[in-house]
């Protein structure tokens, strides 16, 4: 009867073997899987963060060209009103209120479009913006 007993428990534990054995290679197998899921995220996201980082520097760049435009057309128009002759002079005034006031739109429409990007920052959603999504 003890040698009865003592193969049921060897069986036992052998089968418990195996089978924590079996169980250990399928969570292992399901732990390399998880972890080559999580590596191709981790390498979109890198892409995605830099291409923001690629658009942002051509968003700036192109603000900064048309700020600079702006800024040469008041010049030019400044400069143009020096070379006027006398009696042109008085009605040259108003080009130069018409680049301040291109300016002020250009300066008001940045400023808006970083309080858009304010706002998208802080999760509201817009459904303008559904492209984004």
């Amino acid at each position: 009867m003890n040698m009865f007993v003592i193969g049921v428990l060897v069986g036992v534990s052998l089968f418990a073997l195996i089978y924590s054995v079996v169980m250990l290679n399928k969570l292992h197998a399901g732990i390399i899987l998880l972890h080559q899921h999580i590596e191709a995220q981790s390498k979109s996201l890198q892409m995605m963060f830099l291409k923001l980082n690629k658009i942002e520097k051509v968003t700036d760049t192109t603000m900064t060209a048309a700020e600079n435009f702006v800024d040469a057309l008041r010049e030019s128009a400044e400069q143009m009103m020096t070379m006027r002759p006398p009696n042109m002079r008085r009605h040259g005034g108003d080009n130069l209120e018409q680049f301040d006031d291109l300016r002020k739109a250009f300066d008001e429409g940045i400023r808006q479009m970083e309080e858009d990007d304010d706002i998208d920052d802080e999760g509201e959603d817009d459904p303008d913006n559904k492209w984004k999504s």
